[in-house]
């Protein structure tokens, strides 16, 4: 029989504190700091990063840059392609002005620091000035470059640059 409430009352006890902390979970939900994003968890190494964003099973999007002390020195698409109309190089308007878009967004950080600046491509219509029919820098989907550039800095350099090394796609 004390066996018995010895039970219950731990029972009661680790009910009490699953409701206490699911409680205290809810409130400051509203009142959270947001995850730190990869590239400002850490002094990233110098180095090429490559990184893409991927859906339906396809790589839209392929990214190549040249980080040095935590500044991106120089940036390249490697691959873009969405498909048989929309890809890194057709001649075909309105397409090839929204890869050009895209150029130059991903231009932008060239010169800046990765981690004070990648944020900025959330905004596009501020970081890229070209307008094209029927699409505006608004209608970019810059997320796709920023989980590009995330996907590289989570796997981490892919090479370690000699100092007078470029970006080539010949690798």
């Amino acid at each position: 029989m004390q066996k018995n409430i010895i039970i219950v009352l731990l029972s009661i006890l680790v009910i009490f504190l699953i409701v206490k902390l699911t409680l205290q979970t809810s409130e400051n939900r509203h009142d959270h700091k947001p995850i730190p994003q990869p590239e400002k968890l850490y002094q990233l190494p110098d180095g090429t990063y490559r990184g893409g964003f991927y859906d339906l099973g396809a790589i839209q999007m392929n990214i190549q840059f040249i980080l040095e002390d935590g500044i991106v020195k120089e940036a390249e698409f490697r691959h873009m392609w969405r498909d048989e109309n929309y890809y890194m190089e057709t001649e075909t308007e309105p397409y090839k002005s929204v890869i050009a878009q895209y150029e130059e967004a991903l231009q932008y950080l060239v010169g800046k620091k990765l981690s004070d600046h990648l944020e900025d491509l959330h905004e596009p219509g501020n970081v890229v000035s070209l307008e094209v029919d029927g699409y505006s820098a608004a209608t970019l989907r810059t997320q796709k470059i920023i989980a590009s550039i995330r996907e590289a800095v989570i796997k981490g350099v892919y090479r370690f640059e000699e100092p007078e090394e470029s970006l080539t796609r010949s690798e």
